[in-house]
C-alpha cells in the first residue's frame, strides 16, 4: 500500500484570522461592486450634490453617455454633469421644474410650477422665463431638427413653445390632467387621466382607440409607432398611431415613465424602485435592478444601448453602465467591421460571414430615428447628409441586429 505524507495545515496566528474576519467580505464586496459598476445597474445618488440628497427628483435629459441635466420638484435647482453622472455643478430657475429637453448642449427648455417655461441659450448657466400656461407643466418634446416644440400640464393645457413664445392649443380636455407629451413630425400625443389625445392636421382630436387606464407616460419613435405606460403596470402600444394594444408588463406597480431606444429596446420605472426593460418591443418584459431602491422612480433615458440613466424620489440616481441586450459588446460586434470610425460620412461595413444586409436605421443619442438607409453593392455606407455627431447605427442582416456607435465629424 503506498504511503502518503500527512500534509500539515499552516498554522494562523490570532492577528491573521481576525485581518482574513475583516478583509474577506470587504474583498467579496469589492469584487461584486467592480462586477456591478462594469456590467449593469449602479446607485451613484451619492454623486450628487448633497441638497439633493433628500429631493424628489423629476425629470432628465442627457444629450450623449457624458452631458445631461436633472430637475427636481422640491426646489428651484437643476443638476448639470458633463462626465456622466461623476460629478455634478448646480443651476437655478426662478421656480421648481418637472420638465426639460435640451436640443443640444447649449439650447433647451424647462418647466414646471406655476406653469412657468424656462429657456437656456448657455447649457443652464442661466435661465429664462419666457411666460407660463397657467397650469403645473408636467412634459416637454420638440419634433425632431424643429426648434418649435410644444407642453403639456393639469386642467388640459397644451401650448406649443417657440424662443420667446408660449401659444395656446384647445387640447379639448379643460378637466383633465396631462402628464406626458410626445410628437413626432406634424403629430403629437399627449396622455393623462383615462386618455390619449391625438394631434394631427392642426388641432387636437380624440381618435385613438386604448384600453382605460390612468396613463402617466408615452413615447413616439415614429409617427405609427410609440408606447404609453400607467397605474397599476399598464404598457400599450401602437403601430399604427391610432389603435393601442396592452402588452403584459410583469409588475402590478404604478409605472411613470417610460423610454425606447428604438423599436426593440425599451424600459419603464416606477412605484417601489420598479424598472423593467424589453429587448424585442414589448412583446416581453423583464424585470432589471430589483433590490436597488424602494423609492419611487420618476424617469428614465438610455443614450445607447450600454449607457442609462433613471431618477426618481429621496435624491434617487441609477446609473446602466452595462449592455441593454444582455450581451457583451465585443461578442455582439465580433463578425462587423465599421471603418473608418470616427469618419467623414462614408463608411464601410464588413461582415466577417455570410449575412446578408437588409436595412440600416440610424438614431441620434436621443434615440430618435434619423434615416432609413442601405448599402450599396460594396457595401459602402453614405452618411455625408447627417450633421457631426455621434450616432447609432442599427444594422439588421439575416441573421441578426448589430448596434454599433459611430462618430461623424
Amino acid at each position: 500500500m503506498p504511503h502518503f505524507e500527512k500534509t500539515k495545515r499552516p498554522k494562523y496566528s490570532k492577528l491573521m484570522k481576525r485581518l482574513l474576519v475583516v478583509l474577506l467580505p470587504l474583498l467579496i464586496g469589492l469584487k461584486t461592486t467592480c462586477n456591478a459598476q462594469q456590467y449593469g445597474w449602479v446607485d451613484i445618488s451619492s454623486n450628487l450634490p448633497v441638497s439633493a440628497h433628500n429631493k424628489g427628483l423629476s425629470a432628465l435629459y442627457f444629450i450623449n453617455d457624458y452631458e445631461g441635466w436633472i430637475c427636481t420638484s422640491d426646489s428651484n435647482v437643476i443638476y448639470h454633469t458633463s462626465d456622466g453622472g461623476s460629478t455634478f455643478t448646480t443651476q437655478s430657475t426662478l421656480y421648481y421644474t418637472k420638465a426639460i429637453y435640451m436640443l443640444n448642449d447649449t439650447l433647451g427648455y424647462a418647466g414646471g410650477y406655476g406653469g412657468y417655461v424656462f429657456r437656456t441659450t448657455n447649457g443652464g448657466s442661466t435661465w429664462t422665463s419666457i411666460g407660463s400656461i397657467g397650469k403645473t407643466l408636467t412634459s416637454i418634446s420638440f419634433p425632431l431638427s424643429s426648434t418649435t416644440g410644444y407642453c403639456c400640464g393639469y386642467s388640459g393645457k397644451v401650448y406649443s413653445i417657440t424662443s420667446s413664445t408660449l401659444t395656446a392649443m384647445n387640447s379639448g380636455l379643460t378637466a383633465t390632467n396631462l402628464a406626458s407629451i410626445s410628437f413626432q413630425g406634424t403629430q403629437g400625443w399627449a396622455c393623462g387621466e383615462q386618455v390619449i389625445d391625438h394631434y394631427s392636421s392642426s388641432s387636437w382630436v380624440l381618435d385613438q382607440s386604448y384600453p382605460d387606464a390612468t396613463y402617466n407616460s408615452i413615447h413616439m419613435i415614429n409617427s405609427t409607432t410609440g408606447w404609453a405606460a400607467g397605474d397599476n403596470g399598464v404598457i400599450i402600444k401602437t403601430t399604427d398611431g391610432t389603435n393601442w394594444v396592452a402588452q403584459t408588463s410583469n409588475t402590478t406597480s404604478s409605472l411613470y415613465n417610460l423610454f425606447f431606444l428604438d423599436t426593440n429596446n425599451g424600459w419603464a420605472v416606477g412605484l417601489n424602485g420598479t424598472i423593467i426593460h424589453t429587448t424585442n418591443g414589448g412583446s416581453t418584459w423583464a424585470v432589471e435592478g430589483s433590490g436597488l431602491t424602494i423609492n419611487i422612480l420618476r424617469s428614465v433615458q438610455f443614450t445607447s444601448p450600454t449607457n442609462g440613466y433613471v431618477i426618481g424620489n429621496n435624491g434617487t440616481l441609477l446609473k446602466y453602465t452595462g449592455n441593454a441586450t444582455g450581451v457583451n459588446d465585443n461578442e455582439k460586434r465580433e463578425n462587423l467591421i465599421v471603418f473608418p470610425n470616427p469618419n467623414n460620412g462614408i463608411v464601410r461595413l464588413n461582415l466577417q460571414n455570410t449575412e446578408i444586409i437588409n436595412s440600416i436605421l440610424v438614431y441620434n443619442l436621443q434615440g430618435q430615428k434619423i434615416m432609413q438607409t442601405y448599402c450599396s453593392k460594396d457595401n459602402t455606407l453614405d452618411l455625408s447628409g447627417l450633421t457631426k455627431g455621434i450616432y447609432i447605427l442599427n444594422i439588421e442582416t439575416t441573421e441578426k441586429i448589430y448596434r454599433q456607435k459611430i462618430i461623424k465629424k
